[in-house]
């Protein structure tokens, strides 16, 4: 016989569990509708997108510029971002709309900008198996309707006693003139909420529907996808509170180039600060040269106007573009009636073949200090104030080290470019009292230029130093600040320190003298002269000659001439 012993068990109860309650996840939303003039005239537009050259009013050229658009100094849609299907981990920003016009003159006014609403009450609760309500708008004013619908509750009792949220679909349908509903917008609200939700849907109308006469009477049907709840523990009804009868802003800011965007509060504390990178007002650039000589053409990704080798200009300019070189872009300004001098100024007043030669020297490739090249000047400034003319005018012909003058009825401009001595003075054809020399202070000399320009990669001001290591063991460390206008280029601004450092050093002495009538009609400001002083030569190398024959020349003196 088996002996079987053993003890008697028991069995633990399971432990008890609070049950818990899902976060509340739904908050009504509030949105903000912001715009932004961006510029005067037609622009060319985004950066980015112009880069990839993709066509304007497509979503991917919407897409592409929403990485130039800044809000707080971040952009919208990362940079890494794809232009055709951006995902919603690509944005920065949710729930954001957005349109552009660029400033035509035939641009059409941008759908969404509310100049007025009035309100009209519903309060209709809205159930799939009641097959939606409709609501019918006869007024053919309205642009649009906003429907706000009203969730008192979206709460799910399990039976564990945990509090969780649900998910309700709903849609949005149009029909015009009775012809037919079509859905225009479906969306599912999914979470948890113990206290009222609301939320909002524009339904914009069918523009040439409008304008064909063919739209009203406009119905709008709200209509329930999810099944209905049919259990006490499942709370998602909601309701259609009201209807908002919305007619749009018509006006079209003929060109004026402009934004508007549309963000969600719950992501800003207050309105955001917006900064844009575009590609700015399109100018006129030269035509088609002489003799088949050919047609400049812009980098659409650096605005460098690049003139075809033995290019001829015949003085007829072509159509208007985006590019930025300083020589057009202030013969823009100049000619430009609406921001500009044109009511002033127009090309018969103007020497455009001096504007179209300093094009080509700032347009020439240099290198840009890291091992490329770039164009040896380049403009890209925004003008939003109003200024002095004249020293606007000198400030962008400065861009390109050069200044513009008045002479024979005309505008003309002068650069400070490589060239042959226009004309030779010596003591045979200046006053009695020949040349008077005079030096410019040590005082006014400097050493290191430190040279701010706004960087494009940081978008703020940037500070590059150049210094003179030959000047600053003759002078110490004697240091100018200069502001670069215009300059987005580290290359750019450290050559125009080298500039300013070489202009102190070299250019230090002016020479002045009285000349005869005949040199005077000759020179004119800007040209390059040579100087003939025998005091400062110890020897005559110029002079006039008195008479000729085949055998002869007979020199007006012959004191201290060489003889060959």
């Amino acid at each position: 016989m088996k002996k079987i012993q053993g003890s008697a068990g028991t069995q633990k109860a399971p432990a008890s569990r609070a049950p818990t309650t899902a976060p509340d996840t739904l908050n009504s939303k509030q949105f903000a509708s912001l715009q932004d003039l961006l510029s005067e005239g037609e622009i060319e537009g985004s950066a980015t997108a112009s880069k990839a050259g993709l066509v304007k009013g497509t979503p991917a050229y919407n897409n592409a510029f929403l990485k130039d658009i800044f809000l707080d100094d971040t952009p919208i849609l990362q940079d890494t971002a794809s232009n055709t299907n951006p995902t919603d981990a690509d944005f920065n920003f949710k729930n954001v709309e957005f349109d552009v016009r660029f400033g035509t003159s035939s641009q059409q006014h941008i759908v969404g900008i509310e100049s007025s609403q009035s309100i009209v009450s519903v309060g209709v609760d809205i159930t799939k198996s009641g097959g939606g309500h409709v609501k019918q708008i006869t007024n053919t004013n309205i642009d649009a309707a906003k429907v706000t619908i009203t969730f008192p509750q979206i709460q799910l009792l399990k039976k564990n006693g945990d509090i969780k949220g649900s998910e309700v679909e709903i849609g949005i349908q149009i029909q015009y003139q009775g012809g037919g509903f079509n859905t225009v917008i479906t969306n599912k609200i999914k979470g948890r909420t113990a206290d009222a939700y609301q939320k909002e849907y524009r339904v914009s109308f069918d523009r040439d529907k409008i304008e064909q006469g063919t739209a009203f009477p406009v119905d709008i049907k709200v209509i329930r996808l999810t099944d209905d709840s049919t259990s006490s523990k499942l709370v998602d009804k909601f309701q259609w509170s009201t209807l908002g009868l919305i007619v749009d802003d018509k006006q079209r800011y003929l060109d004026c180039a402009y934004t508007n965007i549309r963000i969600d509060s719950e992501q800003f504390s207050n309105i955001p600060k917006r900064a844009f990178r575009i590609r700015g007002v399109k100018v006129r650039i030269p035509g088609a040269g002489a003799s088949n000589s050919g047609t400049p053409t812009v980098d659409i990704n650096t605005g460098r106007i690049v003139y075809p080798t033995g290019y001829i200009f015949n003085g007829v300019m072509g159509a208007a573009t985006w590019c930025s070189c300083p020589s057009m872009i202030l013969l823009d300004l100049l000619t430009t009636e609406r921001y500009g001098f044109g009511t002033h100024i127009s090309d018969p007043n103007l020497d455009l073949f001096s504007f179209v030669k300093a094009s080509r020297y700032a347009n020439e490739l240099v290198s840009d200090g890291d091992g490329g090249l770039e164009a040896r000047f380049s403009c890209n400034v925004c003008l939003q104030g109003s200024m002095d003319a004249y020293k606007l005018i000198n400030e962008l012909s400065g861009v390109m080290r050069s200044f513009p003058i008045w002479m024979n009825g005309n505008v003309t401009v002068t650069q400070d470019a490589p060239a042959d001595p226009s004309y030779l003075f010596s003591l045979a054809n200046v006053g009695e009292g020949g040349f008077s020399y005079s030096g410019t202070s040590l005082k006014q000399r400097h050493s290191v230029i430190s040279v701010s320009y706004f960087n494009m990669d940081s978008r703020d001001m940037d500070i590059e130093v150049v210094e003179d290591a030959a000047a600053i063991a003759k002078l110490g460390f004697v240091k100018k600040q200069v502001k670069a206008f215009a300059c987005t280029s580290r290359g750019q601004a450290i050559r125009l320190g080298k500039a300013i450092l070489f202009s102190e050093q070299n250019e230090s002495e002016i020479v002045t003298f009285t000349t005869s009538l005949d040199a005077g009609a000759i020179v004119r400001p800007g040209n390059v002269i040579a100087v003939n002083d025998p005091v400062r030569a110890d020897r005559r190398r110029s002079g006039r000659i008195n008479a000729a024959t085949t055998t002869t020349i007979t020199v007006d003196d012959t004191t201290d001439l060489d003889t060959f």
